[in-house]
């Protein structure tokens, strides 16, 4: 078999998907006996009591083939938010509906627009599907430069990816700005907007802050995002409010809204997102994705654990606690950050690739990305927040 030549050329390029490494992968290089696992944007926290509750119930009944339409979670979401059940598609994680509507509505020759760095999927759905990749930089507050993807965007272009807060840099679009693109974004253009953090939003952080509060490099050079890029003498914060997409849903302009089970609900390892459309993009959505594609444990647990809003607080409560004292430390040791709006901080450092090592050695993994110039750190518990505080002092204090 000549494989080289087996196998569509588009698919030649695409990188697969690297997780975060595992407490296993690492064990052998450390030198602390705790490992605190920050690089995934996974929730410190197991699943709600509720989720895991509903999860037992149900154990002896997976020799059953799941719901396939996932009916009682859709009616669930559609209450909830008050939007037509044929308007909501559930997925295995927000991931896959990303996947579905890139195979669903692109072609070669199409073009798909969004900021880089982001998550990667953006970048492998389009190349699966053969379409070409506009990757512009993003804002020098690390959120989405919104006109600089309307300034991207041509006849070609099928669609646009926005993620807010981003990952990873944790900003978030601002409301101004976000509305000023709507009015302009052309007509044919699907707009899909992936809000997977939405619950750490903390408007009163997020609103009123003047552009001169600015977090700024110690020693007063330019923030540096990837690829070399200067992209300022300070990191601004958004304009105003951060943006809720979903307010701006009406189910019939082409635009799409992403949610996941996968952080604030800590379902991260039963896989189940969701996603608001207009219902003729669902009923296609619906023809490609896999049957049974969101398994029965995803299905109840996520119902029985949406609308604990108790547990919810308490979570975003300590995400906001940790953050603070995470800023607070790398303000101190004078790295700059991000304006995070997220379960995550992304933290300049002067020498990525040998940081990331040396916060493996003491316990602490976070996420690298290569060609930029800073590491995406993950808000753990209080123990988990205590040992990444205790390894950046000492590397960089």
């Amino acid at each position: 078999m000549d494989w080289d030549g087996f196998f569509r050329d588009n698919l030649t390029p695409v990188m697969a998907y690297q997780p975060g490494l595992r407490e296993e992968q690492i064990r052998e290089k450390v030198e602390v006996d705790s490992i605190y696992k920050l690089s995934s944007n996974e929730s410190p926290l197991p699943p709600f009591p509720s989720a895991l509750a509903a999860i037992q119930e149900r154990l002896a009944l997976l020799n059953e083939y799941p719901e396939g339409s996932c009916y009682r979670l859709v009616q669930l979401l559609s209450q909830h938010y008050g939007i037509p059940a044929e308007q909501v598609i559930v997925g295995n994680g927000s991931n896959e509906l990303i996947d579905l509507i890139a195979t669903t509505c692109l072609e070669p020759g199409d073009n798909v627009v969004y900021c880089w760095p982001s998550f990667v999927v953006y970048r492998s759905s389009a190349q699966i599907a053969g379409a070409q990749r506009r990757e512009v930089p993003l804002a020098a507050d690390g959120s989405f430069d919104l006109a600089a993807l309307l300034a991207a965007i041509d006849e070609k272009t099928k669609l646009v990816f926005i993620c807010t807060p981003n990952n990873p840099t944790g900003a978030a679009v601002g409301r101004a700005a976000f509305e000023a693109f709507l009015e302009q974004v052309p007509s044919h253009v699907l707009v899909v907007v992936d809000a997977a953090y939405e619950e750490f939003l903390d408007d009163e952080q997020a609103d009123g802050q003047a552009d001169e509060q600015a977090v700024r490099p110690a020693d007063g050079q330019a923030v540096r995002l990837a690829d070399g890029q200067a992209v300022g003498q300070a990191v601004r914060l958004a304009d105003g409010q951060a943006v809720r997409p979903l307010d701006y849903y009406d189910g019939v302009r082409p635009y799409v809204v992403l949610r996941t089970f996968s952080k604030i609900y800590a379902l991260a390892g039963l896989r189940c997102g969701y996603g608001f459309a207009p219902a003729p993009l669902v009923d296609m959505l619906h023809k490609v994705r896999e049957p049974f594609n969101v398994n029965t444990l995803s299905q109840v647990a996520a119902e029985a654990c949406f609308e604990d809003i108790a547990e919810i607080q308490k979570r975003v409560a300590l995400n906001a606690a940790g953050k603070k004292q995470l800023q607070a430390c790398f303000e101190k040791l004078g790295l700059v950050t991000y304006p995070s709006q997220a379960n995550f901080i992304w933290v300049e450092v002067p020498d990525p690739p040998a940081t990331f090592e040396a916060l493996l050695k003491k316990g602490v993994i976070v996420r690298p990305f290569p060609g930029a110039q800073g590491l995406r750190v993950g808000i753990g518990d209080a123990q988990g927040v205590a040992a990444t505080i205790c390894a950046f002092t000492e590397l960089f204090g």
